[in-house]
């Protein structure tokens, strides 16, 4: 038992307290019963509050205070156990009753949501008990993940608001922007009743992953949708509920449950996988569950006191404290196997401890078969600097080594090789007019970071290769703004178009795991607009006519998706088939190309120039890629020699 802090001591006072006073070993509980557990006879509350002096149930008829019936109905005391766990049983059926706690610690006495809720009431606020069977929906217990070989992976990364909140995207009035929206399964364009969009137009892509923004229950956005807002949801209140904004009634708290549950079945039954973005590393503010539950522990700190801001949030969560670990780790599983997520993208992984990062991939393992095919992916990086040490921290130039071998990274070489600086915006890369960087196409090419990192992968299935994510500027944005600068223009140039496709073709044949920003393939625009996270639903969502307006581009990506899957030598993930990639010597400037494959060859050329290049030929190939077309059973058959159009792509198969 703490004694000295009814006091209220300063944020310098309970870092130094929770790191040199052996906290974590006097106080870890190891246990899985922390929350709401639900039955029909009792619900058992447990909170993990070892610093609180005292600590109250709050039991309530909703969610909020503006809703009807609104009441308290009772306060109830909770009873100190080990570990500084606090417990209470209540007697009978508690589903959908709203729930809170009232902690009193560091001389502060707060009312706050349960950090371990499962459901939640309008806006985060209040937590909610909850029979998780009432919410699955018909044939639940039959849905399976699904699981796809890491050489097969194509990632689609899409928010779940922009995926169908154009009316033209023909769905269910009532659905749109909503999880439902994605288990709608004949949709069509609503102007012409012929185009596929959303769930269909994903099943015709060819993609295997649908990566969704964040959606479990973020702050920055008004669930009641009084406003209109508009946000990615980067900015976590409850970590295992989903976002009410996405469901049809954000009032009832199992509503939300259900309806995620739906499109995760959805997906599945269309063949597609399910990706959470997760964004552990800070919370929407640090007037949070966690900071008001127990006061400073849950976030890091530099040696005066005051919070990190490696997030650029100012609230960084501390992954290296034991509890936290626990979370997380529990946090992950808990998606697994309640919603049955097939992967996670880790939002700023940087910020994370090697060792947390490494003990999560070992625990999705430990579920066997089902855990192994489970993929996870982040940012290896941080927003800004962090106290996090050595040699827990890690970044870049080291995740490599340090970070699990099925952990992988996105590969930020690559896409500003291909497209130019992400951040200067007018810079061109490789495929929009860079002059002398052949070196970095190859070193792009075989699955590797810039030659300025000292340490380079040991395989590129540790790597994502992209050219547009929701960060930074659209694929196509990036290229007007390089190119032609000209935004009343860019519909018309052609030339757009081919930097499109064969920065496209650079992704699927070079070697990484492909990964595309949703729209990427639809000349996809946000007007130049290179930070869009609160700005108007208009402008982030996906515009379903203007898509088809580059229908030729859509079934360019289909074939390169296509193409890329029937090829052995291309899609293998290991070092060893990137290291038998040979570079084809005696190439023009802005060219560059590759054999691979021991006795047929497959031969990849890129060529960013603005003249024809003719390559000799020897034995019969079958041309798969060129500026108009990739199929995987041939355009047409070659021999002797392959002219290679100006800005295009080309991609033969040997046959004899």
């Amino acid at each position: 038992m703490i004694n000295d802090y009814i006091l209220k001591k300063d944020a310098k006072y309970w870092k130094e307290y929770f790191e040199e006073s052996n906290f974590d070993k006097k106080f870890y509980y190891d246990g899985n019963d922390l929350g709401a557990m639900y039955s029909k006879e009792k619900t058992l509350f447990k909170v993990w509050a070892p610093t609180a002096v005292e600590v109250y149930l709050n039991l309530y008829v909703t969610g909020s205070d503006e809703e009807v019936n609104a009441q308290l109905l009772e306060t109830l005391p909770m009873k100190r156990e080990e570990k500084g766990v606090f417990s209470y049983i209540k007697r009978g059926d508690l589903h959908g009753i709203y729930y809170t706690y009232t902690v009193t610690a560091n001389g502060q006495t707060v009312e706050t949501g349960d950090v371990y809720a499962k459901a939640c009431g309008v806006n985060g606020h209040r937590s909610m008990v909850v029979d998780m069977e009432r919410t699955n929906p018909d044939g639940w217990e039959k849905d399976m993940p699904i699981h796809y070989p890491l050489e097969d992976t194509q990632i689609w990364e899409v928010h779940i608001g922009d995926f169908s909140n154009d009316v033209a995207s023909g769905v269910k009035s009532t659905y749109l922007g909503k999880y439902l929206a994605f288990t709608q399964e004949n949709t069509t364009l609503e102007e012409d009743g012929v185009h596929s969009t959303c769930l269909a137009y994903l099943k015709q892509l060819g993609i295997t992953h649908v990566q969704l923004l964040p959606s479990f229950d973020y702050g920055s956005v008004d669930e009641q949708m009084k406003d209109g807002s508009f946000n990615w949801g980067y900015d976590p209140i409850n970590y295992n509920v989903p976002e009410g904004s996405y469901a049809t009634d954000a009032f009832n708290g199992a509503t939300r449950i259900k309806e995620y549950k739906q499109m995760v079945a959805s997906l599945h039954k269309a063949g597609i996988a399910v990706v959470m973005d997760v964004v552990y590393n800070h919370t929407y503010s640090l007037n949070s569950h966690f900071n008001k539950t127990v006061p400073f522990y849950y976030y890091r700190q530099w040696e005066d006191g005051s919070f990190a801001n490696g997030s650029a949030c100012s609230n960084d969560t501390a992954s290296d404290r034991a509890m936290f670990r626990k979370y997380m780790i529990d946090s992950v599983l808990y998606w697994i196997k309640e919603y049955h997520i097939d992967g996670f993208r880790f939002d700023l992984m940087g910020l994370h401890d090697v060792e947390t990062m490494n003990e999560i991939r070992k625990a999705i393992d430990s579920l066997g078969e089902c855990g192994k095919d489970i993929i996870i992916y982040g940012e290896p990086w941080a927003a800004a600097d962090s106290p996090l040490k050595e040699p827990m921290k890690f970044a870049k130039k080291d995740a490599i080594v340090q970070l699990h071998e099925r952990i992988a990274v996105f590969n930020d070489d690559t896409r500003d090789c291909i497209k130019g600086a992400y951040n200067k915006l007018q810079d061109p890369g490789f495929v929009n007019g860079k002059l002398g960087i052949e070196e970095e196409v190859k070193r792009a090419i075989k699955g590797m970071f810039a030659r300025e990192w000292d340490v380079q992968p040991d395989s590129p299935a540790k790597l994502l290769n992209y050219v547009s994510a929701h960060d930074n500027s659209t694929l196509w944005d990036k290229l007007v703004d390089s190119v032609i600068k000209d935004r009343s223009y860019e519909t018309k140039h052609e030339t757009l178009i081919f930097m499109n496709k064969l920065a496209a073709a650079m992704v699927q044949f070079s070697k990484g795991i492909p990964f595309m920003q949703a729209g990427e393939e639809g000349g996809r625009t946000k007007l130049g607009e290179d930070n869009s996270y609160n700005l108007s639903k208009e402008l982030n969502q996906i515009d379903w006519n203007r898509m088809y307006k580059f229908e030729d581009l859509i079934n360019y990506y289909k074939g390169l998706i296509s193409v890329r899957k029937s090829l052995l030598d291309i899609k293998t993930l290991t070092k060893e088939a990137a290291d038998k990639i040979n570079f084809i010597e005696g190439l023009p400037d802005q060219v560059v190309g590759y054999e691979l494959g021991s006795q047929l060859k497959t031969l990849v050329i890129f060529n960013a120039s603005n003249k024809v290049v003719e390559l000799p030929l020897k034995g019969e190939w079958r041309l798969l890629v060129n500026e108009c077309e990739a199929k995987p059973e041939g355009i047409k058959l070659m021999s002797k020699k392959v002219y290679i159009s100006p800005i295009c792509a080309n991609v033969l198969v040997q046959i004899g």
